[in-house]
């Protein structure tokens, strides 16, 4: 199986380090701002004119960092510290309030104030995997105010975990951003080996476990305000994509908390397995919980998922795990990494295989490195 897997992990990286790194430190990176660009357009414009999430800063922090761990690109660090240092001026408390706004306008001028929850996990792992690459123990003092922030203003007053953002809405409960609140003290953890950050990992994998892990062995996508599922056809629907991203968390707690994850994980990769992929061996987007397809969009991110999924499934002894991720490699270059200029992407294909935007957003590296990264170290590829 790894000559299968060999060629199609170096081509990834190849493209990562020769292409998509050197695009995104350029094109994708307002050098007299010191801000990395929200999305650019297929052809590798820029876009002026859309707001700057805080999330897509975060996540290319995390990009870089990992880039320059690994020596993948020579300027990362340099664009690490920029990132980071702009970060903080930009977001964090811009309005005299505690937390981090939502989003800016390109002349700094805030854009979207909300407090939101998914956004505030990925500034832990911003903060993380700044800590990881540059040795700065020092910021995690901002990861300690985010998350007193987090649990004292932005606790759920039922079902547990914490709401979507403030001010409050009205609408459904996501397991989603707890899975990235998950990811980030996850990583802070690792970078830190601090035991408050383990201890609110282990809070967040008991509320996956009671909340959000449901029958048939599936994580539910949405939710009532206590945490039951949402009513209806919504309350039924769950994600391969988010399954397999579960899995790969789950896997990282299991080695850091000594705690058995494998019912979990057994479940979790046996539902999107068996129901996940289409004919043409991509994901699909949403499935009810019985396997049946819920739309017709095929997005890049869940591919990459699945390749971590199965490299690290690999790892564990499952025997499928390495053919999955040769032939999802094989897919993730030849069906979204097909635009000119090379280091860019297709985000979203229609079931015709067409694509549906018209932009790349700059946040999907962070799954493409990720997966990379993790072909990368299974294969023993540059780095």
């Amino acid at each position: 199986m790894l000559a299968r897997l060999e060629p199609a992990a170096a081509a990834l990286v190849d493209w990562a380090i020769d292409a998509a790194l050197p695009l995104w430190a350029t094109a994708g990176f307002d050098a007299e701002r010191g801000r990395f660009e929200e999305r650019l357009t297929l052809s590798g414009g820029r876009l002026p004119d859309v707001p700057l999430r805080l999330m897509s800063q975060a996540r290319q922090i995390h990009v870089y960092a990992l880039a320059a761990r690994r020596g993948w690109h020579a300027d990362a660090l340099a664009l690490v510290e920029r990132a980071f240092a702009s970060m903080v001026r930009d977001y964090r408390g811009r309005d005299d309030r505690a937390g981090w706004i939502f989003s800016i306008r390109r002349d700094g001028t805030i854009a979207d104030e909300r407090r939101d929850l998914y956004t505030h996990a990925f500034v832990l792992l911003a903060i993380a995997s700044y800590v990881e690459a540059t040795g700065d123990r020092e910021a995690l003092a901002l990861a300690d105010e985010t998350m007193t922030f987090i649990e004292r203003d932005m606790a759920a007053p039922e079902g547990g975990g914490f709401v979507e953002e403030l001010p409050l809405s009205a609408g459904v409960r996501r397991q989603n951003p707890h899975m990235h609140l998950f990811e980030g003290l996850l990583a802070l953890w690792e970078c830190s080996r601090q035991e408050r950050y383990l201890a609110q990992t282990t809070e967040l994998f008991d509320l996956f476990a009671t909340r959000f892990f449901r029958d048939p062995g599936v994580v539910g996508e949405y939710f009532t305000a206590d945490l039951r599922p949402a009513d209806g056809v919504v309350g039924r629907i769950v994600e391969p994509g988010h399954h397999h991203e579960w899995l790969w968390l789950l896997r990282r707690f299991e080695e850091a908390s000594g705690r058995s994850v494998q019912a979990y994980v057994d479940a979790l990769y046996g539902h999107a397995d068996r129901y996940g992929f289409d004919e043409a061996g991509m994901i699909l987007g949403e499935l009810l919980v019985d396997g049946t397809p819920r739309d017709g969009v095929r997005r890049i991110w869940p591919v990459t998922e699945a390749i971590k999924a199965n490299l690290v499934e690999a790892r564990h002894g499952r025997m499928q795990g390495e053919g999955r991720a040769a032939a999802l490699a094989v897919v993730l270059r030849e069906r979204f990494l097909t635009i000119d200029p090379p280091g860019g992407w297709l985000d979203r294909l229609d079931d015709r295989g067409q694509c549906v935007n018209e932009f790349m957003p700059a946040s999907t590296l962070y799954h493409l490195l990720g997966a990379i990264d993790e072909l990368s170290r299974f294969t023993g590829r540059r780095g």
